[in-house]
């Protein structure tokens, strides 16, 4: 019975395998067939892979202060905004991202009170293919020069282009919107012959400065007179004609570029007492970078001025109630030290960083003036350089580079600055604070007649002051903010340092204080 049963069940195998054979292997083809016979039924499309794309996107905002920006994306992906995330794994963001809206692509970031630096964040948004586009959003909050990266922001540049060596940006305007533009106050023949906010002797030429760099100004109509004088309407016409005329291939092929507004400045004492909220009593306050950041140390109050004592300990924002005596500065700052002076800063020798951390800096504001190594240009009643126009034009110059800056030589008409309409007065309050310090720390004496000498260069800083002079002939990496800046003609080499790109920038301070440029 089993053996039949095997029987019958093979012979049905062998059945189904033939039939099986017969529709697919043995069958015979029409010899002519229809063409619906032939076409095969389409197959259906593969659904597309979904896609991801990534796209940075660089912010910049004051301290304490929220930006709404937006990203670039690609249409027409519509979806819902994720919550932003840190882009460092594991970290956590110290500001606060809202959307305001996924049709728009716009973000608000505020960032949390008291910090300054650098974050970065990702949003995510995804459509209804499974699509998905990352934002990489880099936050800078406190840093004014990143993408404007000037070696000189001054407004008068009369005298600090005289046969400057820039390698970076320039932004200047003149002394647009005040009544000095041009130096036309006090008289018309100030704008080419000696006005600090002029053109002096038209030797803006002059100037080396690379062909990929920029010179930036404000768009401005030219004065009156120096329009009728030259047949040229605009700032940039003016500048543009005078880098044309450059011995030096880079300077003529130097951009010019013109923004809506520039504003070059510094803070007034009441700026700097509102931004550290100082009361009347206040002479110091300290905030440090992080937590973990150094305590303040070496800065010394000696009641009516401070100075360094010993190496100087300083990882953040000091605000100072009075002048500031800085004489070789031994600087220890793994991330910045930055000092914000109501009053002068009068500054001899060179700047020692004691770390060789990559962020090391210095950053000095001050409501009044900044001065490298000025000082009495004789000792014992001798000359220091004796082929100095101290030593050989002594009616003219006087004794002092300190006297000649402040009070005399450089208080001609069109030396003004926003603090004060009165050139010889205010040079006369900085003199005053230079006494001041004198009087308990000794005479200040000119860099020439100091053991260093004038061959002193300086490096990772940043100078803001209505006025800044200097009588060293180093060379300056890092950058100056001044309404006129009188250096040592011909002998500095400018340029921006790539710190400033890394770092706070006065984060205290808003920019619409000291540099604004939209």
């Amino acid at each position: 019975m089993k053996m039949r049963l095997r029987l019958i069940l093979g012979f049905l195998f062998l059945v189904l395998c033939f039939q099986n054979c017969q529709n697919v292997a043995f069958s015979t083809p029409d010899p002519k067939p229809d063409s619906d016979t032939l076409a095969s039924p389409p197959e259906p499309a593969p659904a597309p892979s979904p896609t991801l794309t990534e796209t940075e996107t660089l912010v910049e905002t004051s301290m304490n202060t929220p930006v709404e920006f937006a990203v670039v994306h690609s249409e027409p992906l519509s979806g819902v905004v994720l919550n932003f995330e840190s882009a460092t794994s594991g970290g956590t963001l110290a500001g606060r991202f809202e959307p305001q809206g996924a049709e728009t692509f716009k973000f608000r970031y505020s960032p949390a009170f008291g910090f300054r630096g650098q974050e970065r964040a990702v949003a995510v948004v995804k459509d209804s293919q499974g699509n998905i586009q990352k934002f990489n959003v880099t936050i800078t909050v406190g840093n004014s020069l990143k993408s404007l990266q000037p070696a000189l922001a001054v407004r008068g540049m009369g005298c600090i282009q005289c046969h400057a060596q820039v390698s970076s940006n320039i932004i200047t305007d003149f002394g647009f919107k005040n009544d000095y533009y041009f130096s036309v106050q006090p008289g018309p023949q100030w704008w080419n012959n000696g006005g600090v906010y002029g053109d002096h002797a038209n030797t803006f030429n002059s100037i080396s400065l690379p062909a990929e760099k920029s010179v930036i100004l404000p768009a401005a109509k030219l004065p009156e007179v120096v329009a009728k004088a030259l047949n040229l309407e605009s700032l940039a016409d003016y500048v543009k004609s005078q880098l044309a005329l450059s011995a030096d291939a880079g300077t003529r092929a130097a951009q010019v570029v013109e923004k809506s507004s520039v504003y070059i400045g510094a803070p007034t004492d009441a700026d700097i007492a509102a931004a550290f909220k100082m009361v009347a009593t206040d002479r110091l306050k300290y905030f440090k970078n992080s937590q973990t950041a150094v305590a303040l140390s070496g800065l010394k109050d000696e009641g009516s001025f401070f100075r360094n004592d010993g190496v100087v300990q300083c990882e953040g924002d000091v605000a100072l109630r009075g002048p500031l005596l800085l004489d070789n500065l031994r600087l220890s700052s793994k991330s910045g030290c930055r000092l914000h002076v109501m009053g002068s800063v009068f500054l001899f020798g060179q700047i020692l960083y004691e770390t060789q951390d990559p962020d090391r800096n210095l950053q000095i504001s001050s409501s009044k003036s900044i001065s490298l190594g000025l000082g009495k240009a004789q000792k014992e009643g001798v000359f220091c350089e004796p082929l100095s126009r101290y030593a050989l034009d002594t009616p003219h110059y006087g004794t002092s580079s300190l006297v000649n800056r402040y009070v005399s030589f450089w208080t001609t008409p069109g030396s003004f600055v926003r603090q004060s309409p009165d050139p010889a007065a205010f040079g006369q309050s900085i003199l005053d604070e230079a006494n001041l310090i004198q009087a308990k720390a000794g005479v200040f004496y000119d860099a020439s007649c100091r053991p260093e000498g004038r061959n002193i260069s300086f490096e990772r800083i940043l100078l803001n002051a209505p006025i800044v002079h200097s009588r060293y002939e180093g060379n300056v990496s890092g950058t100056i903010i001044a309404e006129f800046s009188v250096m040592s003609l011909g002998m500095f080499k400018f340029s921006f340092d790539p710190v400033f790109t890394r770092v706070p920038v006065f984060p205290f301070l808003n920019t619409a204080l000291y540099l604004d440029v939209k």
